[in-house]
């Protein structure tokens, strides 16, 4: 078998090494959780600065990674349409997608369908509410686990193992950068998991944005493991996040529906 060599690129049992190299880059940068800067991904990877600075330009231009006017790296918006759409054919989705419209059709409020993905807690599905309410979500985006409703849902149910290095890296991102209502300790965390598992559902009233409150329920498969969070959100001033108010209500009901067709 004869392999030809270019300019830029090495045959490496029948791959090539740059591109192994790249996605090295990239399975640790989500590994981490992101927003790591130059030294710290190099450290990771065990290669010299600079020329995992030349990954990273390459990784930056293509929309796989994108840099922070503070030097930090983190998953750019490309790797995340990649890990949407593979996502969103999982079977747990389109099982849903009927009693999402369904629980829509019934409240003026706004609706968030998330996975655990590589990066943490993984929006799939947005439904936007009938409210004049603007919010920055899209498929793909990533919440903060423990500042989320959907995300405190993932904390609750999926194992500590699973979800520790995502609470572990935004307890030091608090840590660093002062952020209104964040935890500051395991301990806090512990808290809202416990609210989480007496209620079997989470919410939260402005912690990731200001004016917007939100519920989330579990949903889970035949085996009883969770597979996806299933929230509503709406305007704090007015959205109803009693734990037995009628958005906890429906949205238990629609979580429940979907866990019994799974």
């Amino acid at each position: 078998m004869t392999s030809v060599k270019k300019a830029g690129s090495t045959p490496v049992k029948g791959g090539v090494q740059s591109v192994e190299i790249g996605m090295r880059l990239l399975k640790t940068l989500a590994g981490i959780g992101g927003r790591a800067t130059l030294n710290e991904l190099s450290d990771a990877v065990e290669m010299h600065p600079a020329k995992t600075h030349r990954y990273l330009v390459s990784l930056v231009d293509s929309g796989f990674v994108e840099k922070s006017a503070h030097g930090r790296y983190d998953l750019g918006p490309y790797v995340l349409e990649f890990a949407t759409s593979y996502l969103s054919r999982l079977e747990p989705t389109s099982v849903a997608n009927p009693i999402i419209d369904e629980l829509w059709s019934g409240t003026n409020e706004g609706i968030i369908l998330c996975v655990w993905g590589g990066s943490g807690t993984t929006v799939i599905r947005w439904l936007q509410s009938r409210q004049p309410i603007s919010v920055g979500i899209r498929p793909g985006t990533v919440f903060l686990s423990t500042m989320s409703a959907s995300g405190r849902i993932f904390l609750s149910y999926l194992p500590e193992s699973v979800t520790l290095p995502v609470i572990n890296a935004e307890l030091a991102r608090f840590a660093r950068d002062a952020t209104p209502m964040a935890p500051t300790s395991m301990a806090d965390v512990e808290g809202y998991i416990a609210e989480t598992r007496e209620h079997q559902l989470a919410r939260v009233t402005g912690h990731s944005i200001e004016y917007v409150s939100a519920l989330a329920a579990p949903v889970f498969d035949y085996r009883g493991e969770l597979v996806l969070s299933l929230a509503l959100f709406g305007f704090k001033s007015t959205f109803d996040v009693s734990w037995d108010g009628r958005n906890a209500r429906l949205l238990k009901h629609a979580a429940r529906k979907i866990s019994e067709k799974l």
